[in-house]
């Protein structure tokens, strides 16, 4: 289990998050969402220790794995197949089998697996990222829009994945029938705040909107009794 605890992170005078607490259970597909500009991807990277808290913490237990789509497009060896093999756990590196499988759902056809990585187009280059987090099974997955650069056989084929995933996720999408397909909780980013609730987006705005509505009038009548006063 990731617990984040009473997190608070600013940049300049902008409060991003002010005592944020949240769990990542195990074996939770989590669909997280938010404005755009309000700190989605700022969560990916505080759980990567890229960003550190002001205040708080964030405990992650030991030799826990966490994998996430990088945006760097560097690729190392010559053939594509070899170079989604990179992300296999020493263990098993010797199973490419594995590697040609997710290729193959990704839209790889098997004439591409001996190709150069560098001349894919960048679409395919992006999925060939994403195969080398696939292969590596982490305890935690983190995808940022993975769907960008899919056709409408791999986003099914990546939505099946998902599903069958064993361990942790965390995902990004504006698209929420694929995420919601997918998830089995959502978290939302939400006046500086997170909530996590079981369940869909559908039911994440429901109760963000009826929170809204009691904010509104709250406020309605604070303000006239100011006016009265």
């Amino acid at each position: 289990m990731i617990r984040v605890s009473n997190f608070k992170l600013s940049f300049g005078m902008q409060v991003l998050f002010d005592n944020v607490n949240f769990n990542i259970n195990k074996g939770e597909k989590i669909g997280l969402v938010g404005k755009n500009g309000s700190g989605k991807t700022t969560i990916f990277n505080m759980l990567t220790g890229q960003v550190n808290p002001e205040e708080g913490e964030v405990c992650i237990p030991r030799n826990y794995s966490i994998g996430y789509v990088r945006q760097n497009l560097s690729f190392t060896m010559p053939t594509v197949l070899e170079e989604a093999a990179l992300g296999l756990p020493e263990e098993e590196s010797h199973e490419t089998w594995r590697c040609e499988k997710i290729l193959a759902g990704l839209g790889f056809d098997e004439p591409s697996f001996s190709k150069h990585p560098g001349i894919l187009s960048g679409g395919y280059q992006v999925r060939l990222n994403l195969a080398k987090v696939l292969v590596n099974t982490p305890d935690l997955l983190l995808l940022d829009e993975p769907t960008n650069y899919l056709d409408i056989v791999s986003i099914r084929w990546l939505a099946q994945f998902l599903r069958n995933f064993r361990n942790e996720l965390m995902l990004i999408t504006h698209d929420r029938s694929f995420m919601d397909s997918v998830v089995t909780h959502t978290l939302a980013i939400y006046r500086k705040k997170v909530k996590k609730i079981e369940g869909t987006t559908s039911k994440m705005y429901e109760l963000i909107a009826q929170e809204e509505e009691i904010y509104e009038k709250t406020r309605i009548n604070d303000e006239k009794k100011r006016r009265e006063i």
